[in-house]
């Protein structure tokens, strides 16, 4: 085999994943930020959740950017191991559009197909119209790349040496290893489809072999997600053993039927007289049929995973990332759901705080005291990290909806890191009750309780599942409420301090926690409203 076929198969390979590239980036620009809250809004209901496997891969052209999205939504809290089976099951039939796409076989208008993506994403104005137009030239260019390929191919139909290397693919267990091999170096089904579809359209290879080759690129595919769950949670790290379980299951499955069903045969029969639709819909056939067999037993899938990973994640609070991998700062489709559940994470942590500060205000605890200042170094922590993420993140192009929402998370991380420092105040404040014997009067507690119960309801009302509107106007509410104690409270603590009712060092005491509480309310009021 002459060195220049290899070259000429890279450089259309090169072409064919740099259209795949343009139109999945494409196409996240214009609906991505959707597609995230579509998929996060999935409900408990399997056959919905297949449903939103499929389109969701079908826009974006790749169930392992599918998978790796549902590992971040598992591993961020925000889907369960058995609502992420159904939709990587549909992810799995979804991921079959490109190679429908490349069976229309249209490479002849190819070059005007990506010119005239090219003349929309420069000539137009409309933002969206700019996107469409670059999904349009990654369309173009996957083709002509496809093109490329099958022509680098061609000469290849006299080589006995090539033909002769094709035959043994009708091995199963040969077919099945050089599939997953070659899915799992290149890291994309569609693109090594794209790869067989070239080779079969010059006659190399038949359908017979072909099929046990695409069993192998539906497991190599999985590469993708098992390497995004390394360092997740073990719920993230079972969702990719889901998805290699589920393909890995199908082709056995697929292989043992083939020996006593004609499978090749029933596939040809009803598609067009070209090979590369074939191919298509054997690829088509496979994973739709997966699904079928393995939808009745999702539950047990999911089951089969948590056995496959076992133990527990560290429910310690520790100074390192949970949700954020910065390696993912690119990812447009993962990067807000691990902002969105670093801050909530951080947040958390900081209610926490809140709650002992006063806790042990009124009744000093050592071990309280402790926790609080280790949390503390969290907070700050958490605070950098997840800042310099999102710069990082806002370097990189994506639609303007999702830029707002990153900023808005920038600026609520820095409120929450402020609460956490006015919490550490209240705490010192609490210490020095008890080294310096401070004591304070029955009604200047009761006030402080009050104070404290609102703030305790603007923490909590962000747990609760209300709309975003009714949720701010309650923050509102109680924001206004805490200022309105403070004013209040600081006029009757002055006419204590008048009448001698109140010790002058408990009264300084008393008011710099006032203060402090003033600013919390504040504080969680305005992070609370930027988080989404």
């Amino acid at each position: 085999m002459s060195i220049t076929y290899i070259f000429g198969l890279l450089g259309g390979l090169a072409l064919f994943l740099y259209g795949m590239d343009l139109m999945s980036s494409g196409l996240d620009l214009v609906a991505g930020n959707r597609m995230r809250s579509f998929v996060e809004k999935v409900t408990s209901n399997p056959i919905k959740g297949v449903f939103v496997g499929v389109i969701v891969t079908a826009i974006i052209q790749s169930s392992s950017a599918t998978t790796v999205m549902l590992v971040g939504f598992v591993n961020a809290g925000l889907m369960s191991i058995y609502q992420a089976t159904s939709v990587i099951m549909g992810a799995n039939i979804g991921t079959t559009i490109t190679g429908q796409l490349v069976a229309l076989n249209i490479t002849k208008i190819a070059p005007i197909i990506a010119f005239i993506g090219f003349a929309m994403n420069k000539g137009l104005k409309n933002e969206r119209l700019k996107y469409i137009g670059q999904v349009i030239i990654g369309l173009g260019f996957l083709f002509m790349g496809m093109e490329f390929m099958s022509s680098s191919m061609a000469p290849l139909r006299k080589d006995p040496a090539f033909i002769q290397l094709m035959t043994k693919f009708s091995n199963p267990f040969l077919g099945i290893l050089a599939g997953t091999v070659i899915t799992g170096a290149i890291q994309s089904s569609a693109a090594a489809l794209g790869i067989l579809q070239a080779i079969a359209n010059e006659g190399l290879i038949g359908l017979h072999s072909s099929m046990y080759i695409i069993c192998g690129f539906n497991i190599g595919t999985c590469i993708t997600s098992v390497l995004s769950a390394i360092g997740a949670s073990k719920n993230a790290q079972r969702t990719a053993a889901v998805h290699v379980l589920f393909n890995f299951i199908g082709t056995v499955i697929f292989v043992l039927v083939s020996f006593f069903v004609p499978l090749d045969v029933f596939v040809a029969n009803f598609s067009r007289n070209l090979p590369a639709a074939q191919i298509a819909n054997m690829h088509t056939f496979f994973n739709f049929m997966t699904t079928i067999i393995l939808f009745p037993f999702a539950k047990q899938l999911s089951n089969l995973a948590t056995k496959v990973i076992k133990g527990k994640d560290k429910e310690a609070e520790e100074l390192s990332l949970r949700y954020i991998n910065p390696k993912t700062a690119n990812d447009t489709l993962l990067v807000l759901t691990n902002v969105k559940a670093e801050t909530l994470r951080m947040f958390d942590i900081a209610r926490q705080n809140f709650k002992y500060s006063l806790e042990i205000f009124y009744n000093f605890d050592e071990e309280k005291y402790d926790i609080i200042f280790h949390n503390e170094e969290i907070i700050n922590y958490l605070n950098t990290e997840i800042t310099k993420y999102i710069i990082d993140a806002l370097g990189h192009q994506m639609d303007d909806e999702l830029a707002a929402s990153l900023t808005g998370y920038m600026r609520a991380v820095r409120d929450i890191e402020r609460v956490g420092d006015h919490t550490k105040s209240i705490a010192e404040s609490a210490k020095a009750n008890v080294t310096d014997n401070l004591v304070y009067t029955e009604n200047s507690l009761k006030e402080l309780n009050a104070v404290e119960t609102s703030i305790m309801t603007m923490f909590n009302t962000m747990y609760e599942d209300i709309s975003r509107i009714e949720r701010n106007n309650r923050l509102r509410f109680f924001n206004k409420k805490v200022q309105n104690y403070v004013i209040t409270y600081r006029n009757y603590h002055l006419e204590r301090m008048k009448s001698g009712e109140c010790d002058p060092v408990s009264g300084l005491a008393f008011e710099k926690v006032l203060s402090s509480l003033e600013r919390i309310s504040s504080y969680v009021s305005n992070a609370g409203k930027l988080l989404d």
